[in-house]
């Protein structure tokens, strides 16, 4: 567990949590340095390292602090992944307020991850903007699978993406190479169908445009060029499907 600069009691609730269970727990404690997206990325691959050297295991899965998870949800996720070894990241759908996400792949917390491709694609997250998404493109590239199982709901007792501003996630539209096209129909969707605040679509854009007018901020950078032509390729295939169905 990565405790990141809480100033509440999760200090004290986890050390009682290791005192009185027998079970393998680790606590890494960071200091409060305010709230950051990009230290997200970080502090798994932090925990990531540090599992590596205690425990040999075949999944790992990924959790933010405010998800509550049916009882058998990892078994659940664990026994479809064995059962369909091409699946290598698969979640069940987040639900916030009652209301349940319509995505329709892996995202955020909730997230079951195979080791074994985990080691393949370097064993750490890549601290840059799409660094999420980046693991399920990087495993369709190499022939692989991701899912959301519909029927599997977790509740987030945050609603989603509320602590931040959403200028990381325009930005990672073009740091994986997202066709333009691709981009632009996703920012008019979150306008639409608001499924984003008018802020938070705006700084949506904003991000975006800020990507391809180039950034020093190295969290801002672009991903390997045979990941972006990858994205590229698949997204454009996808668009010429929409444009033929409605002919």
């Amino acid at each position: 567990m990565v405790n990141d600069g809480s100033t509440d009691e999760t200090n004290r609730i986890l050390s009682d949590y290791v005192r009185s269970d027998d079970r393998l727990v680790e606590v890494l404690t960071q200091p409060d340095r305010g709230y950051d997206i990009r230290r997200v990325p970080a502090n798994i691959n932090l925990a990531s390292r540090t599992a590596e050297t205690e425990l040999s295991t075949d999944f790992f899965m990924i959790s933010g602090d405010d998800c509550t998870y049916p009882k058998d949800y990892a078994e659940a996720l664990i026994q479809e992944m064995l059962a369909k070894p091409e699946i290598v990241v698969a979640s069940g759908c987040p639900s916030s307020d009652g209301v349940t996400s319509q995505e329709n792949v892996p995202s955020g917390s909730g997230r079951m991850v195979n080791r074994r491709y985990w080691c393949e694609v370097g064993g750490r997250y890549p601290v840059r903007a799409g660094w999420e998404t980046w693991l399920l493109y990087k495993a369709e590239e190499k022939g692989f699978k991701v899912r959301l199982f519909d029927d599997l709901v977790f509740d987030h007792a945050r609603p989603r993406g509320s602590r931040h501003q959403f200028l990381y996630w325009g930005a990672a539209m073009q740091t994986l190479g997202y066709h333009p096209l691709y981009a632009i129909g996703r920012i008019a969707k979150n306008v639409m169908f608001r499924s984003m605040s008018l802020k938070g679509s705006m700084n949506f854009f904003r991000g975006y445009l800020q990507a391809c007018l180039g950034s020093e901020d190295p969290f801002i950078s672009p991903f390997e060029p045979a990941l972006r032509r990858f994205v590229r390729i698949s997204q454009t295939k996808r668009i010429a499907r929409i444009i033929t169905a409605q002919l």
